[in-house]
């Protein structure tokens, strides 16, 4: 997720090429308003940046239609701006899909039920589970020759317990995409965008990660 965030710093990059807005707050709505007209430098930026996250084509395609949804049903609303000097401060509530909730509750999940997400055996994995077995068995007889049926039983079952904490990352990605394409709720978020005048033009400062998290609704907090 990290790497993701890091990536999405480009698209807002990308949306920051703006034309010559006359107040701080114009700059704001061109900027958001980049995002619901799905800008093709946006989109462009977006795909690039999920090609290198994801490698499986059908989870790339539907995270794309994920983050798209998000961009043209987010919603803003300016509610204040502070003009001190060349400098300015833009604060705007903002609604969005709720996928942060889908996120924690998917990474929840697979903590308590990490079973479901278990890497599927090959072949050379199952010969080397049985040579293993098999040397647990004779290490068991040969230690615990003496003891009841049972207890050798119970040192048996305790051996084959996978404590690798291993699981298959596609398996948990298709989870938490559908999770995710379930998301009907929206969440408010308030950012406050800081700008600077640059010869004689207003700028967007760079957003925080956390910002950037909020606006495309995977903020976990």
């Amino acid at each position: 997720m990290k790497k993701f965030i890091v990536a999405l710093m480009v698209i807002f990059l990308s949306a920051c090429t703006l034309g010559a807005a006359v107040t701080p707050k114009q700059k704001v709505s061109e900027f958001l308003d980049k995002y619901k007209n799905q800008d093709s430098n946006i989109i462009s930026q977006l795909e690039e940046t999920i090609k290198n996250d994801i490698t499986n084509t059908d989870y790339r395609d539907r995270y794309k239609t994920l983050m798209t949804n998000q961009y043209k049903n987010m919603e803003y609303d300016i509610k204040e701006e502070i003009i001190e000097e060349d400098n300015a401060v833009v604060e705007v509530e903002i609604t969005v899909y709720d996928y942060a909730s889908a996120i924690r509750n998917s990474n929840e999940y697979l903590n308590e039920h990490s079973d479901e997400f278990s890497k599927d055996k090959t072949t050379a994995n199952i010969a080397e589970d049985i040579k293993d077995t098999a040397e647990d068995i004779k290490d068991n007889v040969e230690e615990k020759a003496n003891e009841a049926k049972d207890n050798l039983e119970s040192d048996n079952n305790t051996n084959k317990t996978d404590t690798t904490g291993n699981y298959d990352e596609d398996k948990f990605m298709d989870y938490k995409l559908k999770q995710m394409e379930n998301v009907t709720d929206k969440v408010k978020y308030t950012i406050e965008f800081t700008l600077t005048k640059v010869n004689g033009e207003w700028q967007l400062d760079a957003l925080s990660n956390s910002d950037i998290e909020k606006l495309h609704g995977i903020y976990t907090g």
